[in-house]
């Protein structure tokens, strides 16, 4: 669902395209129709592409920094097909949601005002006044197209809320119950290897060295009440192999996932500020104290959440049953223009519209080429 995120990102966008060193200008005719709702309302092949190389940009600048990858989209995904494929079929799909949402929209009493049709008229003067003709050819987008993808999103989120008022708000405290608590792990896996690259395993009585100095900790905790305090003594005086990790705190419920059930079993034999007996797993020990077995201000998030969580599903819901009354077609022969060969980049150095955004550098994966900055 792209509801909001629309209206942001391509009301902010400013773009650059760097073309290859053969000079050959790309220029994709963004009236094209991509797709038909109804076999009468047209969805056109510039406000979906527009949507699909600002998706690409942000995936791309994503795995950029974490793996150092060129061209994500452009690589098979193991499936025999591109990950820009993958993505370009999921858009599809959002995008026949906000065709069924503007055509269902009346039924609703659901429509812009004036004021939210001056706003998208004016983000999408913008965007053509800070991008080059270069840039708006090779994505197909004009002010036409940019309107169209920020009223689609408008809409959108003004059905949301409708789709959405009947949801249940009422969460018990039983339901979303968050208890405080501040654990430490400390590994007994071996952190040496031998000749061959294997890990040497810790002797029994290496074993218990490491239990002992956890359970000192413990005691020190359970005197002062305070497990990450306790750490941070026994760190002081301990010799740089008989470091301890600093202790997690953390919130968790009976749903939650992120906290290993062996924490959270021992955790919840505990009264505030109490220390657990030392939990042992096949690789390690846990040191667990109850901060809080109520903590009111996680609790009361949680059940904004559960609330969230609730909303989205009956929009979900609506939506399907609502796309059941509708027909959306794709255009294969238009849709198949949209390849992979180039690479769009956020370009964090560009000034950007007075939103405070970001903006993006389209590149062919040659090996030249040639910049064209995008206006102010």
């Amino acid at each position: 669902m792209m509801r909001k995120g629309i209206a942001v990102l391509v009301s902010a966008l400013v773009l650059s395209t760097a073309m290859s060193g053969c000079g050959k200008e790309t220029v994709l005719d963004g009236t094209e129709t991509a797709a038909t709702l109804d076999d009468t309302v047209n969805m056109t092949l510039g406000e979906f592409n527009l949507m699909l190389r600002y998706q690409q940009a942000q995936m791309e600048s994503t795995y950029a920094s974490l793996f150092g990858t060129t061209n994500f989209y452009g690589q098979d995904s193991g499936t025999g097909t591109t990950y820009g494929e993958t993505a370009k079929e999921s858009l599809l799909e959002q995008f026949q949601e906000l065709y069924v949402l503007e055509a269902e929209a009346p039924n609703y009493g659901v429509e812009l005002t004036d004021e939210e049709k001056a706003a998208i008229t004016e983000a999408a003067v913008q965007f053509v006044e800070d991008n080059t003709e270069k840039t708006r050819n090779a994505l197909g987008a004009d002010q036409a197209s940019v309107e169209r993808l920020l009223t689609l999103a408008t809409i959108q989120d003004k059905m949301y809320d409708v789709l959405t008022a009947d949801v249940d708000t009422e969460v018990s405290d039983e339901e979303a119950a968050q208890k405080r608590i501040s654990y430490v792990f400390v590994s007994t896996q071996g952190t040496e290897v031998d000749e061959e690259g294997n890990t040497v395993e810790l002797t029994e009585e290496e074993k218990q060295a490491v239990r002992d100095r956890l359970q000192a900790v413990l005691d020190d905790a359970a005197e002062s009440g305070d497990l990450a305090a306790a750490i941070e003594a026994a760190n002081e005086e301990a010799g740089e192999d008989e470091q301890i990790s600093s202790a997690t705190e953390i919130t968790y419920g009976a749903d939650t996932t992120t906290v290993a059930d062996v924490v959270k079993e021992a955790a919840d034999q505990l009264s505030d500020g109490e220390i657990a007996p030392i939990v042992e797993t096949d690789t390690g020990y846990y040191g667990v104290q109850m901060l809080s077995t109520y903590d009111e201000e996680a609790t009361a998030a949680e059940k904004e959440n559960i609330i969230q969580e609730r909303r989205n599903t009956l929009y979900q819901e609506q939506c399907a049953a609502l796309e059941e009354n509708h027909t959306f077609t794709t255009v294969d022969s238009a849709l198949d223009k949209l390849t992979f060969d180039r690479v769009y980049y956020v370009d964090t150095t560009a000034t950007g519209t007075d939103t405070g955004t970001e903006s993006e550098t389209e590149t062919d994966t040659g090996t030249e080429s040639e910049t064209d900055a995008a206006a102010e």
